[in-house]
């Protein structure tokens, strides 16, 4: 890790580093225990975190990060059947109309262009299913947990552990004892309050993490993640598919390294292992 860590988290003090461990605990519960209403919130964190500390982790793992949990909370809108108006709010708050690409000091040009590609094939999908009740009832059935499902939501869950990873490595080592107290007398980010089974809960996965990346060789192998093809040809592709750029979602190629950022393999594999269909989000072809 580099002497100078981004940002100025660490340099803060202890309380301000203890209160941002607290309110890491409470977005990691928030993402594994599946808490969708409460994803904005996560969302949140993650913009603050950004403003402090811009270069944390790579441009193409923190957009990929954050486009997985706007592209959920999107879709459980569907899978709640909320009213019309209510994800045509949200779509104007997560997918607006030509939003320019989340900023990032390390992002090429082709990054840009292919986050501004997959942004609008989103919004195309989503307006056309708010469009035509009969689409958004067979996509809903048929098709929006083999996209977004629990598939889907693991390798999030396993993008955003990453990158707590990398967050707790530019922090004091976290003491439960000052997480406990510190939870105890705030609300962290308005996320729900994180309770002493969940700090512990959490220390226990960031050593598990920082065990893994330890034991995890120089140069890693990683097995093959293609997608099986799909023999019924629907007229649903991929929101997230693309020309010209090849994005690899799958996040077990994280591994630290001598400037703790994570290194992605450019091949056009799928996000969502698992899933049956021939296309899926996030894989740009």
């Amino acid at each position: 890790m580099d002497d100078d860590p981004p940002g100025e988290a660490a340099s803060e003090g202890p309380c301000a580093a203890v209160s941002l461990q607290v309110v890491a605990a409470a977005a990691w519960h928030v993402v594994r225990g599946r808490s969708f209403s409460d994803f904005p919130r996560v969302l949140t964190f993650l913009q603050n975190v950004a403003e402090t500390a811009p270069e944390l982790v790579p441009f193409q793992h923190l957009v990929k990060l954050r486009l997985g949990l706007q592209a959920k909370i999107i879709m459980n809108m569907f899978q709640e059947d909320q009213p019309q108006e209510i994800i045509y709010h949200a779509m104007d708050i997560y997918f607006p109309e030509n939003e320019a690409p989340l900023c990032h000091s390390k992002a090429t040009a082709q990054d840009l262009e292919v986050v501004q590609i997959v942004q609008e094939n989103f919004r195309i999908l989503v307006l056309k299913l708010l469009g035509d009740c009969t689409q958004k009832e067979i996509y809903v059935q048929k098709y929006l947990e083999l996209d977004y499902g629990e598939a889907f939501m693991k390798v999030v869950e396993k993008l955003f552990c990453d990158y707590l990873y990398e967050l707790e490595q530019v922090l004091p080592d976290p003491q439960f004892q000052m997480l406990l107290e510190a939870a105890s007398i705030q609300t962290p980010s308005q996320l729900p309050q994180p309770s002493a089974t969940i700090l512990n809960q959490y220390l226990s996965a960031i050593r598990y993490q920082q065990a893994c990346y330890a034991e995890a060789p120089t140069s890693p192998s990683h097995p093959s993640c293609t997608p099986r093809q799909s023999e019924d040809k629907d007229s649903y592709t991929s929101p997230f598919s693309s020309p010209g750029g090849s994005w690899n979602m799958d996040s077990s190629t994280c591994i630290s390294e001598g400037d703790s950022h994570c290194q992605f393999l450019e091949t056009s594999e799928d996000l969502v292992p698992d899933s049956e269909r021939s296309t899926s989000p996030f894989q740009v072809e």
